[in-house]
């Protein structure tokens, strides 16, 4: 196995390991991983905008935008009008998504903490650098090679006569 697929394999073990975490704490409130962290943030930011939750959500906006409608037909989150702005609606906890999110805010700290057991802050700081450099690099691949549409045949891996000139 390659360096590259390596680390793109242990990415996705991380990731994969984060979310059972998430799922097996609070399968008893109901809630999928996605849910948890959309209730987590509206818990830190307060009322908002979808755009401003999003900021602190790593999912896209149609995929946030059904997580929070799925969450506001169960009662934990609300919307209102925005009263600066009548053409925005801003989310808000419910008292049931209060209490929900107070507990979320304590798994969330708990499987963060666990995630970086044993780091160094030193460690901590080249590892988020090295990741903030991954994803600016897929940044960077889909802006010279735009993903295929939704529904498209096949990978795109030259567009506009561009190919990925990436360092291995």
């Amino acid at each position: 196995m390659t360096k590259q697929a390596e680390v793109t394999r242990l990415l996705a073990a991380v990731r994969r390991r984060q979310r059972q975490a998430v799922e097996s704490r609070v399968g008893g409130l109901g809630l999928s991983s996605q849910q948890f962290w959309a209730l987590e943030a509206l818990h830190a930011r307060g009322p908002c905008a979808l755009g401003d939750v999003l900021a602190t959500l790593t999912m896209d906006r149609p995929t946030a935008s059904r997580v929070l409608a799925a969450l506001q037909a169960r009662d934990p989150v609300g919307a209102e009008s925005d009263p600066a702005d009548r053409r925005r609606r801003c989310l808000t906890l419910t008292a049931r998504g209060k209490r929900l999110a107070s507990e979320c805010v304590v798994i969330a700290k708990q499987i963060r903490k666990a995630i970086v057991l044993g780091f160094s802050q030193a460690e901590l700081g080249t590892l988020g650098a090295h990741l903030k450099r991954m994803v600016a690099n897929l940044d960077r691949l889909d802006r010279i090679s735009p993903p295929a549409p939704a529904g498209g045949k096949g990978l795109a891996t030259v567009r506009a006569g561009v190919a990925w000139q990436g360092r291995a």
